[in-house]
Formats: structure tokens, C-alpha cells, sequence
């Protein structure tokens, strides 16, 4: 028993196996942690946004014409990668990509973990197997139908719902990138750690903030060693690395005008994105709570180099935070200071269980029994992992997570064999009411479409990457460039405003003429008639029209 928990253990110190063996340790790890925290099946949610502009440079559908494919690509170096994958290889690499981040974010919280509260063998084992069961997909399941709110997702989640892991691939799971940095700099490796740091703004810009801070911390651990030449170096080298996209967004992202730019600003704010903009929404009794657990977490690992970095990027969070609720400024609210929670959460939650695991370590057992605490450990070790990969497997075969709307299937499969180029879909749009706080729905019944909902409804999110056909708009999927944000609302509200009709005559079809669209879905229990359309397509759910010719 003891000789399996080291070799999971995976020990950090100089004593540490040859890399061959780190190597397998490392795979070992992301496979159970990947098979027990789960994903998405492709593509899910935000990916219909973020993949799109790569499989469409990749060829794939007729996207030619979609709007939202030729918009301001918002994650450029992304969606080269999704281009490449795409386009030369098997799309289920993006699965495997995942799982491999899912190990590094692993491997980063165990190492950081062993620096502020070193474990045996067995301590190692038990702690990440804790950080395994904590994020397991059959604990979140559990919390989320048996108390009605998926509350583990607190523990790896920042405030105002920024996270790094999520669902499934897409470019804020490159966050995990910035606690590779941070362990990186407690092994004293500031160069690797600068370069980690801004590899992840590079893949996702609003990473931006919390790399900078990240860095600023390390150049002031440096000065204050006095290694000044090295802090000034590796501070110009991050600046170095994340100069082509910074730039990239500088140009492709300037004003139109700055009365188009505030306004742009102000919708995707407080109409698209209030729950992750608006302090006053996400800043409940659970963003409370995390905050000083936060606070606890940077208590803990006093005496600590990881203290002073946690210090500084909660500080200046804190005070940029303020800053946004006095100002009530936009664009600082879209640059979310707030979200390097996501990153100080999952490491609160490390140092906590790491503290945890080291007085289990310390305390002795008041027993007769002559089975060792650390086999007891092991064993308790290997019952959660079987656990946790058990359930996250039968999440993932029985489709407990992640939910869709498999009404709209027979429609989408319709569309996909009939497609063709020219070809714009017009879909029910609503927008809906905005909400409080920030809950996971992985793990809850979808919302559906309804008219007076707060969460946005999942229906009709994966048309694109389903069908390969264009979409005139969604209210899901955005583009991000000032002017282009404005029409993306201009076209939501004629497209709700079309739907308030029941009837569509001549002039619905010359309004549809105008906007280039040929094709209309309507659910099946709120039919459409009029002269402007001909149905192609019904099932129990959906109807189909095509826009009819030009009406006198």
C-alpha cells in the first residue's frame, strides 16, 4: 500500500523520480481527474462562440455568409489552434487537450499545495485525491439534486461565475496556466513563471489583469531578494510575449467613435453580460463567503512566499474592484478586476485542504488497531478515486451533465442535410431578465426557452456547429468590436419584434429580403403564417419556413 500511494504521490522535493516517471505520474493523474470531473460532449455552450470562427477557417460549413464567423475574432491565437485541429486532425484531440489541462491544473495546486504545507507519501495521495473528490462531476451531481445548488463549483470558481475549468476546452481554460506560473515561481523558476503567466493572456486577453499582477509579484519578490536585474528582465519579458496581442486588440478593437464605444460598452455590460459585469448582481452571500475564504486561504500560508503573491493580486483586485463600484466605469467592469478569483479560489481551497491533510498527518490515531494511519490514507485514497472516476464515467454515458435539448435534434439534422450555400437562419431570440449571483447549471436541468427566464436558455445554442449553416443572430454568441455590438443588438430586437407577429405578410418578406434571410424557425406551439413564408419542415417541436419570393 505504502509503495502505490508514493508512486501516486508524485513528490516535488530533489528527491523526486526520473522524468519518465513524473511524466507517467502526471498522465496517470489527468486521466482520473479527467474521467472524474467530466466534460461536455462538442461542442457545448460557450464553444458555438468560441469555436466558430476556427472551424470556419478551417472550411467547415457555410459560413461564408454567417455574420458572427466574419465579426472581430476576440481569441485570435485560440482559434488558430481549433483552425489547425480542425482542419489536419481529429476534432476529438480537442477532448484529449482538455484532460491534459485538467493535469496540469492538478499538478500545479499539488505543487503549490507542497509548498506551504509539505506531505508524505500518503499525504500527497490523500490531498489530491481530496482536490479529485472536491471537483468530481458525481459530487457536483450530488450537491446540485440534493441540495438544489451545485455548491462544490464555489470551491474551484472565482466570484461573479469566472472560472478557469469549466465545461469543456475554450479559451478560459487557459487560465490554469497562471498556476503553473505561480507554482513555477515558488520552485524559483521566474523566467518559466513569467512565460506561463503570459501565455495565458495571449490565448485569452482578459487574462491580461491578472498575468500582470502575477508578474508585478514577482518582480517585487525579486527586488526585495535583491535580484533586481532578474525582476526587471523577466518583467520585459512578459511584456515582450503578450506585446502581439495586446496590439492585435488595440487595432482590431479601437473606437469607431467614443460615443459608439461607450455605448457598446454599456450593452455588452448591462444587457449581455450584467452577471459577470455588475458588482451590485454577482456580490451575494456565496461571493461573501469566498472572499474570506480567500482571506483565511492567505492566512494559512503565512510565512510563505505564495503569501505575498496571493496578497498582492487580492489587494489590487480588491482596490480595482472598489475603484469600478465608485465609478460605475464600463469598460473597467469589462476588464473584470474581479476575475483573478478564479484563480485565488482554487488555490485557497489547495491550501486549506493541504492544511487540513497535514494535521491528519500530525494527529495520532487513538485506536489499537495496528493498520498504519498512512494505509489508512490509501485506502481511504483509492475508495474516493474509484468513486469519482465510476461516477464521472456514468455522467458521461448516461448524460446526467451538461445538458441539451434533444427536441430540437430532428430539425437540426433536417437542416444540416439540406443546407445550402446562401442559405441565413432566422431562430427565436429573447433576452432574458437578468438575474443574482452566478450558479452552475452542468449539473441542473438546462433552462428552456420561455420568455421570462434569467438564465439564458439553451435552445438552438449549437445550431451553427451542428448544422454548418449561417445564423442571422443569437443572443448566446457575440461579437465584441463597438460598432459590431451594436448590430448585434439591432438585429435582437427586430428579430424579437418579427416574432411578436403571428402573421407574416409582404411587408415581414421584404424586411426578410433585406436582412438576406431565406429561412425562419418557429416552435411548433407558436406557429408563423403569412404569404412571406412557405413551411418546408414540422415535427412536434419546430416549424421550418422558407422566406417565400419577392410579394407584390
Amino acid at each position: 500500500m505504502m509503495n502505490a500511494s508514493a508512486a501516486l504521490a508524485e513528490p516535488t522535493h530533489e528527491a523526486s523520480p526520473s522524468w519518465p516517471r513524473r511524466a507517467g505520474a502526471f498522465l496517470l493523474w489527468s486521466a482520473l481527474f479527467g474521467l472524474a470531473y467530466t466534460q461536455a460532449a462538442l461542442y457545448y455552450s460557450n464553444q458555438n462562440q468560441y469555436f466558430l470562427h476556427g472551424l470556419a477557417d478551417a472550411g467547415r460549413g457555410e459560413f461564408a455568409g454567417d455574420w458572427l464567423a466574419n465579426t472581430r475574432d476576440p481569441t485570435p491565437v485560440f482559434s488558430t489552434f481549433v483552425a489547425f485541429v480542425g482542419g489536419w486532425l481529429d476534432e476529438r484531440l480537442f477532448y484529449v487537450i482538455y484532460v491534459l489541462l485538467l493535469g496540469l491544473y492538478l499538478h500545479s495546486l499539488r505543487g503549490i499545495a507542497d509548498r506551504v504545507a509539505p506531505l508524505g507519501p500518503s499525504g500527497r495521495l490523500l490531498l489530491a485525491t481530496l482536490l479529485v473528490a472536491l471537483h468530481a462531476g458525481i459530487t457536483r451531481l450530488a450537491s446540485a439534486h440534493l441540495l438544489g445548488v451545485d455548491y462544490p463549483w464555489y470551491f474551484q470558481t472565482g466570484v461573479a461565475g469566472q472560472y478557469l475549468l469549466g465545461f469543456g476546452l475554450q479559451p478560459s481554460v487557459f487560465g490554469v496556466f497562471l498556476l503553473a506560473s505561480i507554482l513555477a515561481f515558488l520552485q524559483d523558476r521566474p523566467w518559466a513563471a513569467a512565460t506561463w503567466a503570459a501565455l495565458a493572456a495571449v490565448m485569452h486577453a482578459t487574462y491580461l489583469p491578472a498575468a500582470g499582477m502575477l508578474v508585478l509579484a514577482y518582480v517585487m519578490l525579486l527586488w526585495s531578494d535583491r535580484r533586481v536585474k532578474q525582476g526587471w528582465s523577466i518583467g520585459l519579458w512578459a511584456l515582450l510575449l503578450v506585446a502581439p496581442i495586446v496590439a492585435y486588440s488595440l487595432v482590431q478593437f479601437a473606437p469607431i467613435s467614443p460615443e459608439t464605444f461607450a455605448e457598446s460598452q454599456r450593452i455588452l455590460a448591462h444587457v449581455r453580460i450584467p452577471h459577470h459585469a455588475e458588482p451590485e448582481r454577482w456580490f451575494d452571500g456565496i461571493a461573501l463567503a469566498q472572499v474570506l475564504w480567500i482571506v483565511a486561504a492567505i492566512g494559512l500560508a503565512w510565512g510563505t512566499r505564495l503569501v505575498t503573491i496571493l496578497a498582492i493580486v487580492f489587494a489590487l483586485s480588491l482596490v480595482l474592484t472598489v475603484l469600478q463600484v465608485v465609478t460605475g466605469n464600463d469598460t473597467l467592469a469589462l476588464l473584470f478586476p474581479w476575475r483573478t478569483s478564479a484563480v485565488l479560489m482554487p488555490v485557497a481551497t489547495t491550501i486549506i485542504l493541504a492544511r487540513l491533510v497535514q494535521t491528519w498527518d500530525r494527529t495520532p490515531i487513538l485506536s489499537k488497531s495496528d493498520f498504519p494511519q498512512a494505509d489508512r490514507s490509501g485506502v481511504l485514497s483509492y475508495a474516493l478515486l474509484t468513486i469519482c472516476v465510476a461516477g464521472g464515467l456514468a455522467i458521461m454515458h448516461f448524460g446526467w451533465g451538461f445538458r441539451t435539448t434533444p427536441a430540437e435534434l430532428p430539425l437540426l439534422e433536417y437542416i444540416k442535410a439540406n443546407k445550402a450555400a446562401g442559405d441565413t437562419y432566422l431562430i427565436p431570440v429573447e433576452l432574458p431578465k437578468p438575474g443574482r449571483g452566478a450558479a452552475s447549471t452542468n449539473f441542473t436541468p438546462a433552462p428552456r426557452r420561455s420568455g421570462n427566464g434569467k438564465l439564458i436558455a439553451i435552445d438552438l445554442q449549437r445550431f451553427r456547429l451542428f448544422t454548418g449553416a449561417p445564423l442571422y443572430v443569437d443572443f448566446k454568441s457575440i461579437p465584441y468590436q463597438d460598432i459590431e455590438v451594436l448590430e448585434w443588438l439591432r438585429r435582437m430586437l427586430w428579430a424579437k419584434e418579427m416574432y411578436a407577429r403571428a402573421m407574416w405578410v409582404a411587408e415581414q418578406g421584404q424586411q426578410l429580403e433585406r436582412e438576406r434571410i431565406t429561412h425562419v424557425v418557429a416552435p411548433a406551439d407558436r406557429p408563423l403564417h403569412g404569404r412571406a413564408l412557405d413551411l418546408v419542415y414540422e415535427d412536434e417541436s419546430y416549424r421550418l419556413y422558407r422566406v417565400a419570393g419577392p410579394l407584390e
